[in-house]
């Protein structure tokens, strides 16, 4: 971890202590190191993510949770959520006020074509102007309706996850990159910069340019790429590229990124970077003097490999999960990835019967190095009753945007299930602290 980071760390558990101690009703003298150290991922899934990430944190705020968790860490439609609260740098003291916000932009239709257009004609002066620029300027606008500068504000703990697209069949153990308020880089690696210079182009690890840093619209943009990996979404694009780009230059790159179908356009912080020993395998990331990033939903649903950096010492892990499909695939995949990396992590077994009808809590845990992790999968039997199928059906990922009718039904749901579970939640939380 970088040193800006220890401290902010460190600060953050010193200011937390008094309120997780005075919430969970454990002794006071309780030392600081002991304090567990949680965070909350959110999962990928369009505009499902964003209202549930938006219901699971409001709710959490409501029944004082919300102080008692260190990382907030998204993929894809969650970001776009984290990204829209974290326009008020004390998001977490408002969270109703806050939420009401949200609600009423993402259900408000009208959007500003300016302002929208102003951004891309700024973009589109950069080298590595790319798809995502594009993407970020329209399919994001269009949902959160705001360009958001947060890179002149002061955040709270967050990671945004994408990943660096290879030919063939990657994996997150090789492709990983998180983002936080104070650095950016590789997760598996363990290799990082400060994240105002992340983006900057590099040479054996001096800067030789040093790029402005890229607003929380195009991360929004990037984190939430998921047509990277869909190219027959090509002729999609081209309808909004016509339909509503009237300046000639954006037309002219993005027809070109178009037809090279190149995201995400980084300079890579690591090129021709060298070093021996038990770091060696940095050299693997040092070869390309870019880097391609896409959507890490793509490859994982959600944020676990950003949660599980063994320098964070995570002790417990509270996983939303918004997916369309499997319930359980994020975290099969995350034992996946750390059974290749060499990192803790509870066996993961699924009740019988309960594989394609998911309750509305589970809680993995084994061992003492590995954290203990709570999973709560948006729609399930004890929320949605017999209606699951209908529930997923009626919130696809790639669909319109939703009306106000559709955002409260999500809203409500995703509340619930914290609601529901509120006490199983702090027990946990109060077994970490008493091991």
């Amino acid at each position: 971890l970088t040193l800006d980071t220890k401290i902010f760390n460190r600060n953050l558990i010193f200011d937390r202590t008094p309120s997780v101690l005075t919430f969970l009703l454990v002794p006071h003298s309780l030392l600081q190191e002991h304090v567990p150290v949680i965070a909350v991922l959110g999962s990928g899934g369009g505009e499902r993510a964003v209202v549930g990430l938006l219901g699971s944190l409001a709710q959490m705020a409501e029944k004082k949770l919300l102080d008692s968790i260190t990382y907030l860490c998204g993929v894809s439609g969650s970001t776009w959520c984290m990204a829209s609260l974290y326009e008020d740098p004390c998001w977490s003291l408002k969270v109703p006020t806050n939420k009401d916000k949200l609600m009423e932009r993402l259900s408000d239709g009208e959007f500003n074509i300016s302002e929208m257009l102003d951004w891309l004609n700024e973009a589109v002066e950069d080298e590595n102007y790319s798809l995502t620029d594009f993407w970020a300027a329209t399919v994001v606008y269009r949902t959160v309706k705001k360009v958001s500068d947060l890179k002149k504000k002061q955040l709270a703990v967050v990671f945004f996850i994408c990943v660096y697209k290879i030919q063939g069949n990657p994996s997150f153990f090789s492709t990983a990159i998180d983002e936080f308020p104070h650095e950016a880089g590789y997760t598996h690696v363990g290799a990082y910069v400060t994240t105002s210079l992340f983006g900057s182009q590099f040479e054996e690890g001096i800067v030789k340019k040093q790029t402005e840093e890229k607003d929380m619209l195009y991360l929004q943009g990037l984190c939430g790429s998921a047509l990277a990996d869909v190219e027959n979404n090509k002729t999609e694009i081209e309808k909004w590229l016509w339909n509503w780009i009237k300046t000639a230059k954006i037309i002219t790159k993005t027809i070109v990124a178009l037809c090279s179908w190149t995201w995400g356009t980084k300079f890579n912080f690591l090129h021709n970077y060298s070093v021996e020993g038990k770091f060696a395998c940095v050299c693997v990331c040092s070869s390309d003097e870019k880097r391609y990033l896409m959507d890490a939903g793509l490859l994982l649903n959600s944020p676990y490999v950003a949660a599980l950096r063994p320098e964070r010492k995570v002790d417990l892990i509270l996983s939303f999960d918004f997916s369309s499909d499997d319930p359980f695939q994020t975290i099969r995949q995350a034992a996946d990835y750390c059974k290749e990396a060499g990192v803790p992590f509870p066996t993961v077994v699924i009740p019988a019967g309960e594989e394609d009808k998911p309750k509305d809590f589970y809680v993995f845990k084994d061992g003492e190095k590995a954290p203990i992790v709570i999973h709560i999968p948006l729609f399930n039997t004890v929320s949605c009753g017999d209606n699951l199928e209908e529930w997923r059906n009626n919130y696809k990922t790639f669909q319109l945007p939703y009306d106000r009718k559709k955002i409260e039904e999500v809203l409500s749901i995703s509340s619930l299930n914290v609601k529901n579970n509120k006490q199983q939640i702090i027990a946990e939380i109060q077994a970490v602290c008493t091991d």
